[in-house]
């Protein structure tokens, strides 16, 4: 498995919409054949500004492939509405769960 962790600097007031954002993407695809695991958003108790966001697929492959799609790069630029800056990404390996 391969995947990235994100840290997303938000308002918290934009947390809840970030949320919805994310279903809306698991309804529309995480049902179809690109290799989605599983994803998780997480609010951090030092800061609520800060979001990390964790998404896991099931190659290196499928997930630079999504990384790819346009349907991707759009929604995507949804999510970064919300931000107050680029997110910074850390991919790499599963080596456990």
């Amino acid at each position: 498995m391969y995947g990235t962790i994100a840290t997303l600097s938000i308002n918290p007031d934009n947390v809840h919409a970030l949320g919805l954002l994310l279903k809306e993407w698991n309804a529309a695809e995480g049902t179809g054949d690109i290799g989605f695991v599983d994803g998780y958003i997480l609010q951090t108790d030092a800061d609520s500004s800060v979001v990390k966001m964790i998404a896991v697929f099931n190659s290196e492959e499928r997930y630079k492939a999504n990384a790819a799609r346009p349907e991707q790069e759009a929604w995507y630029q949804k999510m970064r509405a919300l931000l107050n800056s680029d997110p910074i990404w850390e991919d790499g390996q599963v080596t456990a769960t």
